[in-house]
């Protein structure tokens, strides 16, 4: 299992203005590499609340690399990982709109923001600030505004996280606390948002492969493989008046009861959401007439 902690900061209100930029890889639970840039931005322009917060001036970053000159390391020590960080959208944001502006194509990486993660695992928390939740789980975040103690603070949160789940895959993980991975790729990104909108209460006792409230981990394009075409063989067979036809019919009906159960096994009202979506599927087969008796 491997990710990269990643954290940008910037000179000033454009995202395209990165001025520095660390790097924290880990492989199964252990840091093996790090790596920290100080970056010149295209335009050389500090605004004072920028330098305010990461202490950073325009002196600071003259003769420094430009990133498209580190693109090819940084390419290379994130390629094919995930990438992690606190508010993953600002830094995809400055990531994404510093490769647009040098016309580099975009990498291809899962994204997953501590952040977001925080709020899954900590719901009763008012605030989900970096600085916030490593004093939630002791650790010391020593500068609040140095891309490497963000990224480090970052693995912090991960490795907390990944122990208290019981997961030994960062899927499993995402899967436990109900989180939907970001993506990085093809001039697109997409957020690192929670599965049901909210937070879910975190109860410390729980064990990995704790099912969801109403439905499990099954997602909805998954269940929708099972029951779209159930559904399309009911309505198309049960529709012709010939005993063939229902027969074939009989197996989307089939297919509908296996889509459902699926979908809501190990919840704690089974029966119930099962008959609702049932009842459900039912008026809308029954909306086309299918199932009826033909008209004499």
């Amino acid at each position: 299992m491997e990710y990269v902690a990643i954290d940008f900061q910037t000179a000033n209100r454009l995202r395209s203005s990165a001025c520095s930029i660390a790097l924290v890889s880990v492989k199964d639970g252990k840091i093996v590499d790090t790596f920290y840039s100080l970056i010149r931005p295209d335009i050389l322009h500090f605004d004072k609340e920028n330098i305010a917060m990461h202490g950073i001036t325009e002196d600071m970053v003259k003769g420094k690399p430009y990133f498209y000159e580190l693109w090819p390391l940084i390419k290379e020590k994130i390629k094919g990982k995930t990438l992690v960080a606190h508010y993953a959208k600002f830094d995809m944001e400055v990531l994404a709109d510093t490769l647009e502006s040098n016309d580099i194509p975009f990498p291809s990486c899962q994204v997953l923001c501590t952040c977001v993660l925080s709020q899954a695992m900590f719901p009763e928390m008012p605030h989900h600030r970096l600085q916030d939740v490593t004093e939630k789980i002791g650790f010391n975040l020593e500068q609040r505004f140095n891309a490497m103690a963000h990224a480090r603070a970052c693995v912090a949160i991960m490795e907390y996280a990944l122990q208290k789940s019981g997961a030994e895959f960062l899927q499993d993980m995402a899967d436990f606390y109900g989180i939907h991975f970001g993506y990085i790729g093809k001039d697109i990104v997409t957020d690192c948002e929670l599965k049901y909108g909210r937070a879910r209460a975190y109860d410390e006792n729980a064990s990995f492969g704790k099912k969801a409230e109403t439905y499990n981990d099954m997602d909805n394009a998954t269940y929708l493989k099972y029951w779209g075409p159930s559904v399309a063989i009911s309505l198309v067979f049960n529709s012709i008046n010939a005993e063939w036809a229902r027969a074939i019919g009989s197996i989307g009906t089939l297919g509908l009861i296996y889509a459902t159960y699926l979908r809501f096994k190990g919840t704690k009202r089974p029966f119930l959401y099962g008959f609702v979506n049932i009842f459900f599927t039912a008026g809308v087969l029954g909306f086309f007439d299918v199932g009826r008796a033909p008209k004499k």
